[in-house]
């Protein structure tokens, strides 16, 4: 894995790059609020190093953005501390944390990464929003639903006007859709992002870049959304609907793994025929 890269945004709020997913720290007077773990204990050890070198003698909380395993399966190095997501995202791990993990290890190039994970669920959860004070700095621990996956929140930071999006934003690649999330939701929830005035957006994936990602994203969604509603309205089945949009969407200008764009085009498919 690469090495950890801790990039301050703003005075006390800093992205941690390097890792399969981004993180974050945020810090004043002692207190660190850590946002995401990381995909194991090899990425969540030296974050949790850099989060206690910010702390020297305050509180220490671990914050979840959603129950995917790259975001959560560093959770074990946060033990100790309060670790805190919304309802869903402890349900989703208590329910489901040792069959997804069971099917990480399936994954070739991820067994390495998650062979020693303990799935350690949150220990405090919100319904809607909460709001945490790390010093002087509000943190909105904000709840939109099932998008990305079956629960997505992120962390807003209105004084410095920081969102920390999680998986509701990837930022120039094609995002990731596994099964469970929804993509008319996701169109919702960055339209309601939009509206919060961001200024720095830092995605789940991909580099940090301006809030037009936010926009970016949506009108993905959009097109990707209105070529296959197209395709199914012509006849076509789900797999000539992948071939077909594939080529289409890359007009759009996102790039990534082909793969995971046929995953994200045969998602949306299931999901308007079922609503049709």
């Amino acid at each position: 894995m690469p090495e950890l890269s801790i990039q301050e945004i703003v005075p006390g709020v800093m992205v941690a790059l390097g890792g399969v997913c981004n993180r974050g720290i945020i810090s004043q007077g002692g207190d660190v609020l850590v946002v995401d773990s990381g995909i194991a204990a090899a990425e969540a050890v030296p974050l949790r190093a850099a989060a206690d070198g910010y702390r020297k003698e305050g509180s220490l909380y671990l914050f979840n953005t959603h129950p995917h395993g790259d975001h959560v399966y560093g959770n074990q190095v946060f033990a100790d501390s309060p670790i805190i997501a919304h309802e869903g995202v402890r349900n989703d791990m208590v329910v489901n944390g040792e069959q997804s993990l069971a099917n990480w290890k399936q994954n070739p190039r991820m067994a390495a990464h998650v062979s020693d994970v303990t799935i350690t669920p949150p220990t405090v959860t919100f319904r809607n929003r909460m709001t945490v004070f790390v010093g002087d700095i509000e943190v909105q621990l904000l709840y939109f639903g099932i998008a990305h996956s079956p629960s997505d929140s992120v962390a807003w930071l209105p004084q410095s006007r920081t969102l920390f999006a999680g998986d509701l934003l990837f930022n120039s690649v094609v995002p990731a859709m596994p099964p469970g999330g929804s993509s008319a939701n996701w169109v919702q929830a960055l339209e309601q992002l939009e509206q919060l005035g961001v200024e720095h957006a830092i995605p789940g994936h991909g580099p940090v870049q301006t809030p037009t990602a936010l926009a970016d994203l949506r009108h993905w969604f959009v097109t990707l959304r209105a070529l296959v509603s197209e395709a199914i309205a012509s006849g076509r089945d789900r797999e000539t609907t992948i071939t077909k949009v594939a080529v289409e969407i890359q007009d759009v200008g996102r790039h990534g793994d082909p793969e995971r764009a046929s995953r994200a085009i045969g998602q949306v498919f299931d999901e308007l025929s079922q609503s049709a």
